[in-house]
């Protein structure tokens, strides 16, 4: 009996979870879909594709949104990206399933080492993309994790940032300064060239180099669009 309800406050809960990334996915399709779509430096993307080596995508935690739309209205194939357990993360979950993105399951303060394992799997396929926030799921703000950055050195990666903005916006007063499009404004996707690193595995002992490329690279398109 105890079972059955614990199964059915689960179940419930899980519908709750669907309905609402069902809202927020109306909620993403107004905002973007009524602004003009700005796409930059998606030859260097093609090319990094065809280059027979996996790619980390790199974005910050704050334009997250914009890259996960921006990877729906395109359709780009083979991509993956990381969801943590949190109850947030599960409705966005099920707006990146629909969305054709695949997903690695866990975060750096929840069931890391799973994460690394799968990671690890995923780069083997070196058609794969995986897409990451940084600094996520709690910050510091525009300031990259070492984990992730390293697992990309080891594997042999291409590093690119996707950086984006929009014209008008809403800063949201979270850790990270969450950014939403306000409609029939401008949004703007630019993605780099792969990040030059010297560095080997063993030698990289911080992800200075990989914050300082995707600050310079988003600072850089900000002000394009001031």
């Amino acid at each position: 009996m105890q079972l059955t309800m614990q199964h059915n406050v689960l179940l419930m809960k899980k519908i709750k979870l669907y309905i609402l990334s069902l809202f927020v996915e109306l909620l993403l399709f107004v905002l973007f879909r009524t602004n003009k779509w700005h796409i930059k430096g998606i030859d260097k993307f093609e090319r990094a594709i065809n280059n027979n080596r996996p790619i980390m995508l790199c974005s910050w935690h704050a334009r997250f949104l914009y890259a996960v739309y921006f990877f729906k209205k395109y359709k780009t194939q083979n991509i993956w990206a990381i969801s943590s357990t949190h109850d947030d993360s599960k409705i966005m979950a099920y707006f990146l399933k629909r969305a054709s993105i695949k997903l690695i399951k866990g975060s750096s303060t929840r069931g890391w080492e799973g994460v690394i394992k799968n990671m690890l799997k995923v780069f083997k396929d070196s058609s794969s993309i995986v897409a990451i926030t940084n600094d996520g799921p709690k910050g510091p703000q525009r300031c990259a994790k070492l984990g992730s950055y390293k697992i990309a050195v080891k594997t042999g990666a291409q590093i690119i940032s996707i950086s984006c903005g929009s014209t008008k916006y809403w800063e949201i007063s979270s850790w990270d300064k969450l950014r939403l499009p306000k409609p029939f404004g401008k949004v703007y996707v630019e993605f780099s060239d792969p990040m030059e690193s010297n560095k080997s595995f063993g030698d990289i002992n911080s992800a200075d180099d990989l914050t300082f490329f995707m600050n310079n690279h988003l600072d850089t398109l900000d002000n394009t669009i001031k």
